[in-house]
């Protein structure tokens, strides 16, 4: 699962930052947050609240947490129900632009710690 959530953290910094690949992931950026999302709240809810104390589990509860936050302003919610989509875009709207981009800073190191942590396991 480890592979999963740090595909989906390089995605949505791929998705929120300008780079070359941003065109193309906006074709199928409605999909991929909410993938992302979904992954976030998996490592934060279930992996990281379960084992708190412990280096990944603390890693796993933050850099969820920070997946959430990240991922809500991606979110494409034209077709969502009213309850849902109020709230989603009511976060949209609420965020301020200056903690976003910190959480933006903080996920990318995560990122980095769960990629080198990867390739140390694989190639190690």
């Amino acid at each position: 699962m480890g592979f999963v959530v740090t595909v989906s953290m390089l995605l949505i910094l791929l998705m929120s930052v300008p780079n070359p690949l941003r065109a193309w992931l906006q074709k199928h950026q409605g999909e991929l947050a909410l993938w992302a999302l979904l992954a976030g709240v998996w490592n934060f809810a279930w992996h990281g609240s379960q084992h708190l104390g412990e280096f990944w589990g603390n890693a796993a509860f933050i850099s969820g947490l920070l997946m959430v936050f990240t991922s809500m302003p991606l979110l494409k919610v034209d077709k969502w129900p009213s309850t849902l989509k109020t709230m989603v875009q009511t976060y949209q709207t609420a965020c301020p632009k200056t903690l976003h981009y910190l959480a933006l800073f903080a996920l990318a190191i995560c990122a980095a710690l769960y990629t080198y942590t990867l390739i140390q396991l694989n190639l190690g």
